[in-house]
């Protein structure tokens, strides 16, 4: 397909509203509308209404079918946004669990200063980790705004080794490092942590690189309903109709959770937030009929 040359002028709120008018969309209070464009903006908003077009490469293409209007699509804004914070809620728990069990387990078995050790890591992935720590904890190259106060106590109190112990790496690396450095070690490393979670090692490998990217796309605000993840966990005990949608990560979420957090009532809270849009169908999002009903979450 040629490429031809980008010439979209910018719209003014006015504008847009008279554009989703004429291609067919009820706004019935237009001053709502308007104050929701302006906060929210156009572009991200066009993320909810996208299925409610015609999209079929004709005239109609860029149409909204008949009875769109912008309280249906202000409804799924203001859903993913509530599931977004729930998700989060969640991860966090997830992460923190897995920064502690990495590295409770390899410095009870290895030593503290364990992520130095190159027989740990599979062929070519040490180094690579190893610049990652001392980058994020400001020791190489030295910076003392990378510090955090305890880096800072260690480096003005400890020579050698110049890297400081794994519980206090594993407080300052990033939730995408801490999964890399799981699926960098030697496969005899990786089941010894799987084992505090009661999962193969490598379904807590893809779990956690799942949830990372799960993390960051909820950190940015990003889309979640209705979306088709290019990340995604790999299947576990459950039913998945489709695993590249939202409902294969809340299942795992779930299937984490019941380990980590055994008075959870994050299954209960899901079920409460979709009961409570009963104009947005649960499929949307990959889930099963009956889901409730079903593994992980009876």
């Amino acid at each position: 397909m040629a490429k031809i040359e980008f010439d979209k002028p910018a719209l003014s709120v006015p504008d847009h509203i008279g554009l989703l008018k004429t291609r067919g969309m009820t706004i019935s209070d237009i001053d709502r509308a308007a104050h929701y464009l302006r906060f929210i903006g156009y572009y991200r908003l066009s993320g909810y209404w996208f299925p409610f077009q015609y999209r079929d490469q004709t005239a109609k293409h860029d149409h909204f079918r008949e009875g769109t209007d912008f309280e249906s699509v202000l409804d799924r804004y203001i859903f993913d946004r509530q599931l977004r914070l729930l998700a989060m809620d969640a991860l966090e728990r997830i992460e923190i669990a897995a920064r502690a069990a990495m590295s409770d387990v390899m410095s009870e078995r290895h030593g503290a200063h364990w992520y130095r050790k190159s027989r740990l890591f599979k062929h070519g992935m040490h180094a690579s980790f190893l610049e990652t720590v001392r980058r994020d904890s400001g020791i190489e190259p030295y910076n003392t705004k990378r510090q955090t106060d305890f880096i800072r106590h260690y480096v003005q109190t400890y020579n050698r080794p110049i890297e400081p112990p794994s519980w206090m790496v594993f407080e300052i690396l990033s939730f995408g490092s801490v999964s890399w450095c799981f699926k960098s070690l030697v496969n005899t490393e990786k089941a010894a942590i799987a084992s505090q979670f009661g999962f193969h090692r490598t379904r807590i490998e893809s779990w956690l690189h799942s949830a990372s990217h799960l993390r960051n796309l909820c950190a940015h605000h990003s889309r979640v309903w209705n979306r088709t993840f290019g990340v995604f966990p790999v299947k576990g005990d459950h039913i998945v109709p489709n695993p590249k949608r939202f409902y294969n990560h809340a299942s795992m979420i779930q299937a984490m959770l019941t380990r980590i957090s055994a008075d959870t009532r994050w299954a209960e809270r899901l079920r409460e937030l979709i009961a409570s849009h009963p104009n947005i169908d649960p499929a949307e999002m990959g889930f099963p009929t009956q889901w409730p009903d079903r593994s992980p979450w009876r």
